[in-house]
Parts: structure tokens; sequence; C-alpha cells
């Protein structure tokens, strides 16, 4: 076959690919889409969310949506599933700060970071440090200078938590150490009790004791204030760390062609901008503030220094 002739059939081969490709990606989805919650079900905020979110986006995408909880492993064998799955879109996942960073920086995942490919981060769970009602501080501030000549006894999840984490950067900030033990069956009682002096806690789970006078708020770890709560100021507000959050944010495996990962990124916010959606949002105890992909990503690479140089200060990791 001469040079000529070669050029012209590869020419129409392209041509033939092409035309049998850009269907495919014109008609997606053509199947059921399912989304990956790493968490046992029961009163998990996310899945109730996801679960309210999916009928709606069945509608906008005309295919089915269906929420799958698959927990175990600190959240670490559903979010590994979802960056092998395969990067078609029919995968997605709903994951939080703990498995995209911290586990990553301590070593404990069989993937990385850039496996997974961020279509925005979405809310918050909102943690605060808080302590009895009586206690002779009522900011950071002020708790830092009691630390430097008391004890201060801290009740939290484990080190490697991130609540744990900020808790124990703010204490680096401040000028003191924490006489720290972590708690697998963490409550507010504690406290109340007097069994320690400090705890990081959802905030919900707090509010009776709060209402009560039991307990009061010292900071919380949000990148804004929560609404029920406007004059507890930020950590970064008190100059005690950065905006840190304990955020959930939705994921596909990193090689999802664009246009798909943009139409589900784009369905899955116009969804979760919903009147009815907020509604419940509010009401399950989560803080909104989703972001695109490009600042999901700057912020995870952001977090992923600053979290491993705190773990590494305080011995977490190497």
């Amino acid at each position: 076959m001469e040079k000529k002739q070669l050029v012209c059939v590869l020419v129409s081969l392209m041509v033939i690919l092409a035309v049998g490709i850009a269907p495919c990606l014109a008609a997606w989805p053509e199947k059921p889409i399912q989304i990956i919650i790493p968490w046992p079900a029961g009163n998990d905020p996310s899945t109730m969310v996801a679960t309210a979110m999916a009928p709606h986006m069945s509608s906008e995408l005309g295919m089915p949506v269906k929420v799958v909880n698959k927990p175990g492993g600190g959240a670490v064998l559903a979010t590994n599933e979802l960056a092998q799955s395969r990067p078609d879109g029919y995968t997605m996942g709903l994951i939080s700060i703990g498995p995209m960073i911290t586990q990553v920086i301590r070593g404990k995942t069989p993937y990385k970071n850039q496996d997974l490919r961020p279509l925005g981060l979405v809310w918050s769970s909102p943690f605060t440090l808080a302590c009895r009602g009586d206690a002779p501080y009522n900011n950071l501030k002020e708790l830092a200078e009691y630390g430097k000549t008391h004890e201060l006894r801290l009740a939290h999840w484990g080190l490697g938590a991130v609540p744990t984490l900020i808790a124990m950067n703010a204490a680096k900030i401040g000028g003191f150490k924490w006489k720290e033990t972590a708690y697998k069956e963490l409550n507010p009682l504690l406290v109340v009790k007097g069994d320690a002096d400090v705890i990081t806690f959802s905030t919900p789970g707090l509010k009776d004791y709060v209402e009560s006078g039991q307990m009061k708020l010292l900071a919380c770890m949000l990148p804004n204030r929560l609404p029920q709560y406007p004059n507890v100021a930020t950590v970064k507000e008190q100059g005690f760390g950065e905006a840190y959050s304990i955020w959930f944010g939705a994921f596909v495996p990193a090689k999802t062609p664009d246009d798909v990962a943009q139409r589900l990124s784009d369905t899955f916010f116009k969804v979760m901008a919903m009147p009815e959606i907020q509604n419940i949002i509010d009401k399950v105890g989560v803080i909104a503030h989703p972001t695109g992909p490009d600042q999901a990503r700057q912020q995870m690479d952001d977090e992923l220094a600053s979290f491993g140089a705190i773990m590494k200060e305080l011995g977490i990791i190497q």
C-alpha cells in the first residue's frame, strides 16, 4: 500500500472512531449512578442529605441515583473502592477530610490523594472546643493563659482525628500542653462530671448542655461562625490556627472524563441548592459551604502540608 493510501485509511479510521465515541459521551448517563458513603447509615448526616438528594439528581440526569453505605476501616475501605472504580461517572462518593487527608498522611491508605478527583467540597460537621460552664476561661486566649500555669485535660477521639489535631495545634500556638486522653465513646458528660476540662465534640450534641449552662463553647472549628452561636469565634479568628474544618466532599476517580465530571458536579450542586435540600441540611446539623473543584484541590494540597507538619511535630508520623 502506498504511503498516500495508508494516510487516507488512517484518517478514515480516526473519523469512524470519533463518530463512534461521540454518541457514547453525549449519551451519558446510560445506567444507574451510585453514591458511595463510607459510614453506616444510621443517623449519619451525609447519608440523610444524599438520600434526599438522590431522587432530584435522578430527575436531572434521567437515570436512577442510589446511595450505598459501605462502612469499615475508618472510611478507608470505601474510599479505596471509589479510587479503584471505573472512571466512567457511574460511581461517586462523599468522603471526609479523614480518609482524604490525615489517613493519607499517616500512610494508612492504599490510595493516594491524587487518585480521586474532587467535584467540590460540600459541607462540614460543626465541631467545637467546649468546657464546663463555670470554667475560668471563655475563649482560646484565656484558655492558653490558664493552661500555662494549670493542668488542662483534653478529651478527644484520638490523636489522628482532625478535631484533635486542631486542638493540639491551638495548644502549640498558645504555648501550653494538654494532658490528653482518647476515648472510644466520647461523651460531653466527661466534662460535666469533671473527668475532663475541655472536649472536642460536634456542636449539636452539646446543645442541651450549653442551653442549661452546664457547658460553654470556646471556639468553633469551621471557616465561619455557627449561625446558632454567632458570639463564638472560630479558631482562625482567635489566632489559633487556620480555617480548618471536618469537611466532606464529592469525589470521583481521578481519570473520570472532564465533561462527565462537570455534568455530575453541576447536577450535584444544583440539587444541593434546592430549598428543600437546604432545609434538610439545616435539620441534620451540617454546615453547607460548597466549593468548586479547583478550590477543593488547593485546600487539600494546603492541608496535606499543614496537617503533615502538625502530625510530625506531635510524633504521629516521622
